[in-house]
């Protein structure tokens, strides 16, 4: 007598699992559809949705100096590529295709050839749509040092991102390891170019923002007494 017993329990068990698994998705199934017709329908009583997210937010950038902020940037930029052709250093090169709607646009690519800061910034003479502008910053990009793949940091002797700077003040020597000061430096990549460690040990990152630059007109009358 035990035995039937308990084969009925388990059979009991295993019925009572199944009912309550097939009704608990028979009742999800209203709610979703109730949440569903709610959400498309017009005036329904359903909680506020989630904004959705920008679409065309513009794609993080090194920029040669003196670029406007890069919504302006990307709206007035032609690629006619004439800083590219003035650039004396071949600093500036066009964004891949990878860059999205950015792509095909004049940007600093430090891996590949730094920016070396020229005195009367020739790509922004020669910039006739005037999203390069000489009145303008001449910071590009954020340097970040990173102590964990600094050769001099870990304890060997090396100094050649500070000797090479062409920026005075931005990377000096502390303690005999190099130290940026981003209040001087103007992210130029050099430091990131010529870094000898197996693990390059500065990352520059392009600037989340960049002032404004308003009509041509506007800054001349600022200039105005």
């Amino acid at each position: 007598m035990t035995e039937p017993r308990d084969n009925m329990s388990r059979r009991d068990l295993l019925r009572g699992g199944f009912l309550r698994a097939a009704r608990r998705a028979a009742e999800a199934i209203p709610a979703r559809l109730t949440i569903g017709a709610s959400a498309g329908g017009a005036g329904a009583g359903s909680a506020p949705s989630s904004p959705p997210l920008p679409r065309n937010r513009p794609f993080p950038v090194i920029r040669p100096p003196g670029a406007v902020a890069e919504v302006e940037f990307l709206a007035g930029c032609t690629r006619c590529n004439a800083c590219l052709e003035a650039c004396p250093h071949d600093a500036i090169t066009l964004a891949p295709p990878r860059f999205r709607h950015a792509a095909g646009t004049p940007m600093i690519d430090p891996a590949r050839q730094p920016c070396l800061m020229c005195e009367d910034l020739p790509c922004a003479r020669a910039c006739e749509p005037d999203v390069l502008r000489e009145s303008l910053p001449r910071r590009i990009a954020m340097a970040n040092l990173l102590t964990c793949n600094c050769i001099a940091w870990q304890g060997s002797f090396c100094s050649v991102c500070a000797e090479r700077c062409p920026e005075p003040g931005a990377l000096t020597m502390e303690g005999g390891r190099p130290v940026i000061h981003d209040d001087v430096c103007t992210g130029c990549g050099v430091c990131h170019h010529v870094c000898p460690a197996p693990t390059n040990a500065i990352a520059i990152m392009p600037l989340q923002s960049r002032p404004a630059g308003g009509s041509r007109q506007e800054e001349e009358s600022r200039d105005e007494p």
